[in-house]
């Protein structure tokens, strides 16, 4: 992540960035599509993501990266889980992050918003985690991987920038991405065995494609 942005640094002073830069913060729905929609429907959730974009020597075209966090799926098992663990609030959490760069093109249209198209790639990072309490509100004592998965990632993503004010504009985007065989765990797959006292997790794998659709602000930078 470091040298991500390492390198996005670099490319916006090599390429004399002008006064039209942008940051923002977005929340966002994410539901599956192709392949992942039908090996697991049940698997649709929201979270943020925090974008940044940079003009290239006042042209129409920006490059820029987008980090977001989504949780398409959460599970909350009170009660005994064996002798090992005890009596405890088990929190199983289905997360995923994405470190995405694009090329965006947005051409100046004079009619008081500014559409663009996003060419986009990066990281797809699928995991979920345990979050283990002795009750609904103390601090977790532990906390595990369950599974995760690293794929690539592209797309497309279409949006319209709305100025609300001489330094803030308001986003609304949609993205429909492709990603390479991913294995996950889903809700759907996780089961507990009260007679072993254990969990079963069935791990899946499918092509981890998406659909993500957000509202967000921006400000410029100058």
């Amino acid at each position: 992540m470091k040298s991500f942005f390492s390198a996005l640094i670099l490319l916006c002073c090599a390429f004399q960035l002008s006064a039209q830069n942008t940051i923002g913060l977005n929340v966002q729905g994410f539901v599956p599509t192709g392949e992942l929609r039908k090996d697991s429907p049940g698997i649709w959730g929201g979270g943020f993501a925090l974008t940044g974009a940079f003009n290239i020597r006042q042209s129409p075209i920006y490059a820029g990266g987008t980090l977001d966090f989504t949780r398409y799926g959460s599970e909350v098992r009170d009660g005994w889980h064996g002798q090992v663990l005890g009596d405890v609030r088990h929190r199983r959490q289905f997360e995923m992050t994405r470190l995405l760069g694009f090329i965006r093109l947005s051409p100046d249209c004079d009619a008081g918003f500014y559409p663009y198209v996003d060419f986009t790639a990066g990281v797809n990072y699928v995991y979920t985690r345990s979050i283990l309490r002795d009750g609904p509100l103390r601090d977790a004592f532990d906390h595990f991987t369950d599974w995760d998965d690293f794929s690539f990632t592209y797309g497309l993503s279409a949006g319209i920038e709305v100025p609300l004010g001489e330094d803030v504009l308001l986003d609304l985007y949609f993205k429909s991405l492709k990603s390479g065989r991913t294995e996950y765990l889903s809700p759907s797959s996780v089961n507990y065995d009260r007679e072993n006292n254990e969990y079963l997790l069935e791990v899946q794998q499918s092509k981890f494609d998406s659909f993500t659709f957000g509202i967000g602000i921006k400000a410029y930078l100058y």
